[in-house]
């Protein structure tokens, strides 16, 4: 009997919705060769999840601690495996999992805890097993070659994007933006003139409402809220570059070939930011909690056709296409 997979991941405004969408693109993967449920907490922002997802929520009396008894208790392990993406998902959480006789897979970008997952994914384009701490059972998935996009996104890249100047851009910080960096830029963006549209997407988590204020008043700038996969990949197709950090949406970014400014602001985006920015694929900013926004207008207005055709060519060397068959190929081993 082929076993269902349990996708393990909570998202809200305090944590960010990250986990919450690589899991989101995992599920798009499997979804058509494998049962599946999603679980999650109840404090997380339920209605981001699709709508076609069959999910079960964690009971709020049930703490991390106790969770693997919890699942245990409702899910058998002689019918599901475990993919889990959240940072509380530590080592003793990994070996109680695997205790109880489960299959179990762990996204990762952090490489801190001692490994007890059979797989563990990391697509950050830095990493080797060498930087884990592992069991010697543990398999692992590293780089670009597994990076965690959504369908829209897994095409190989063709480079038949002709871009000659920057005047139509995207800009997201996730669904939650806690620091409204995207504000930030948005007010720099709009003192450049040859920039005519500013398209800024946040999502369910994300609580300033000074932007739309902006936007009211302001023709240059439109907002997209939830966007589902197709209509943000549509988009990013629309625009010529982006300003985004070094997370899941610059994987998306970089799939659809355009200009790209980058930088970081959380510890499990840094590493993987001084990796990118080796291979050229963005103009880097640094540490956006330490950047001073007003430079970004230098940074844009002296961009040429042949730095955004560098950049091209270095992002198509990351993204085959072929993630989609790697991840069915390793799943089909481990069940």
């Amino acid at each position: 009997m082929k076993k269902k997979i349990i996708f393990r991941a909570d998202g809200n405004s305090e944590i960010g919705l990250g986990h919450l969408y690589r899991l989101f693109a995992l599920v798009e993967m499997y979804k058509d060769e494998y049962d599946f449920v999603f679980l999650t907490k109840k404090d997380t922002l339920l209605d981001v999840i699709p709508l076609n997802y069959k999910v079960k929520t964690i009971p709020n009396h049930v703490n991390i601690n106790r969770e693997p008894i919890w699942v245990f208790e409702n899910f058998p392990p002689e019918e599901y495996i475990l993919i889990a993406d959240g940072y509380q998902f530590v080592s003793a959480y990994q070996k109680k999992i695997k205790e109880l006789g489960y299959i179990l897979i762990y996204v990762d970008d952090l490489a801190n805890e001692h490994m007890y997952a059979d797989l563990v994914v990391n697509h950050s384009p830095h990493i080797t097993d060498v930087q884990y701490k592992k069991e010697k059972y543990t398999k692992f998935a590293l780089g670009t070659d597994y990076a965690i996009l959504r369908p829209s996104f897994l095409k190989v890249s063709l480079g038949n994007r002709d871009i000659k100047s920057l005047s139509n851009v995207f800009v997201c910080f996730g669904g939650a933006d806690k620091n409204n960096f995207t504000y930030k830029i948005m007010l720099e963006l709009l003192n450049i003139p040859e920039i005519k549209k500013i398209n800024l997407v946040v999502g369910g988590a994300y609580k300033y409402p000074e932007i739309f204020e902006v936007e009211k008043k302001n023709s240059k700038v439109k907002i997209f809220k939830n966007l589902n996969e197709k209509s943000l990949h549509t988009l990013m197709d629309t625009c010529n570059f982006a300003v985004a950090p070094t997370s899941t949406i610059l994987l998306e970014l970089i799939s659809v070939n355009m200009y790209l400014v980058s930088g970081y602001y959380v510890e499990n985006q840094r590493m993987a930011y001084y990796e990118f920015e080796r291979r050229a694929v963005f103009k880097g900013l640094g540490d956006f909690n330490k950047y001073q926004f007003d430079f970004l207008k230098n940074h844009l207005i002296n961009v040429s056709a042949n730095d955004i055709k560098n950049q091209i060519e270095a992002q198509r060397m990351l993204i085959d296409g072929n993630q989609k068959r790697r991840f069915l190929k390793l799943m089909n081993k481990l069940s």
